[in-house]
């Protein structure tokens, strides 16, 4: 089961992604496998890492940094094949509860890839990122009514990962863009001879 619920983790991740950054052709890589849940580089969001992981009712969730500049640190994603009366750019209220916690009130946005029906979260709240690590379920109400109650196994695991996965994307790019060539004649000029060697 583990490793059919991978496989679908990985067709589906693309599918998903918040409602503020989408693009037209979603670019995904797997860094790392922890237990359930997959880390991954979001090419098209200027490489910034997620975790995501898929339940036995085929819903997915998918939480991640959004890139810089963006109104919201973070997001999360959640979608299911049998939400078929969202509808996408619309705004669902909904109320996050991490095990017995105060639940976080949650303005989501819908949207839809290709048959996949989600909604996207935008938060800006440590607090709520330290109970997803932390705690053991989260629950999803709309309209004063549970929708979904969602193991947060192996989460705390998931979510070092993905910071991890941060951090060493984010030191590779400042090496990339900080980087200067150590020999500073390279590419200056025209290889060809010249008469006058100065004439740049």
């Amino acid at each position: 089961m583990a490793m059919r619920l991978r496989f679908l983790v990985t067709c589906l991740a693309a599918m998903i992604t918040s409602a503020q950054v989408r693009a037209a052709e979603v670019e995904t890589a797997l860094w790392k496998n922890v237990g359930n849940w997959s880390v991954y580089v979001d090419r098209s969001i200027q490489f910034q890492c997620f975790v995501t992981t898929l339940y036995e009712d085929y819903t997915i969730f998918r939480f991640g940094f959004l890139q810089p500049g963006s109104s919201a640190a973070l997001y999360l994603a959640i979608g299911n094949l049998n939400w078929t009366s969202i509808e996408e750019g619309k705004g669902y209220d909904l109320i996050l509860q991490v095990d017995n916690e105060a639940g976080w009130r949650s303005p989501a946005t819908g949207m839809r890839f290709g048959t996949l029906p989600a909604l996207a979260i935008g938060t800006n709240e440590p607090g709520f990122v330290e109970q997803l690590m932390r705690k053991h379920s989260l629950r999803v109400f709309f309209n004063g009514r549970q929708v979904l109650n969602l193991s947060l196994r192996g989460s705390n695991a998931a979510l070092r990962e993905m910071g991890a996965c941060q951090n060493a994307v984010d030191a590779s790019l400042g090496a990339n863009r900080n980087s200067q060539p150590k020999d500073p004649f390279t590419g200056v000029g025209d290889p060809a001879p010249k008469k006058d060697p100065f004439d740049l």
